[in-house]
């Protein structure tokens, strides 16, 4: 879609780029005020609230115009913004970030893709550290080295972040600060994890483009 949505070019009219719906999956809102945000890019690639937050803030990822917004619940205010727009390597840029994660202190990581690293932020959007270096595609073992940093999750109970390194087809778990702790593969048959979440009673879900199919694992990688 994103591709398309590229090659679209000035064809493409963007409209309800946020939309809301209720359990039925019927529309009760678009924040069309934002739709001119996500111009010249493929749109919204992944839609997040932090379990952590009380105030709800719904946070956006913006792949193309490599950015990441946090609105307010209602969709009124524009919150916090992640990255000054356009690509880059330093602490106000990003290249393509995919997906976030969050802990309960309020920190904030980012899954900044082509730059194979993790971003992580404080509460308040200010830059604390980063870790990460770009290794070599398919079967890259070593510790800290990503080939496409596409999702990221945090466990509620340790704090431990668990990145999908997804040409890599295997998961990297660090501490909150970085530090490297563990890493299992997906395994076979060849697996094409797009995201994954860590759920409230822990197991890690992972959606799987490779045979189409929802996975369940545990946070040691055990294949349930």
């Amino acid at each position: 879609i994103g591709q398309n949505a590229l090659e679209a070019g000035d064809n493409r009219v963007w409209r309800n780029s946020i939309y809301v719906v209720d359990g039925g999956g019927n529309m009760i809102e678009a924040w069309t005020k934002w739709d001119e945000m996500f111009e010249g890019g493929a749109g919204p690639h992944k839609v997040k609230i932090s379990p952590f937050d009380p105030d709800r803030k719904v946070w956006v990822v913006d792949e193309t115009n490599h950015q990441v917004h946090a609105f307010s619940n209602d969709g009124e205010e524009l919150v916090m913004s992640l990255g000054a727009g356009g690509v880059g390597d330093d602490e106000n840029h990003f290249n393509r970030p995919q997906d976030l994660a969050f802990l309960e202190d309020g920190s904030i990581f980012v899954a900044d893709s082509e730059n194979a690293r993790v971003v992580k932020f404080d509460a308040q959007g200010n830059y604390l550290m980063e870790w990460g270096q770009e290794g070599t595609p398919p079967n890259d073992t070593r510790p800290g080295y990503f080939n496409n940093v596409h999702g990221i999750a945090t466990d509620p109970e340790t704090g431990r972040v668990f990145v999908n390194d997804r040409q890599n087809h295997r998961v990297q778990v660090f501490d909150r600060n970085g530090n490297y702790v563990d890493q299992w593969s997906f395994g076979d048959p060849p697996s094409d994890i797009h995201m994954f979440i860590v759920s409230a009673d822990r197991y890690l879900w992972a959606a799987d483009r490779g045979t189409n199919r929802i996975l369940k694992y545990d946070l040691d990688g055990n294949f349930l």
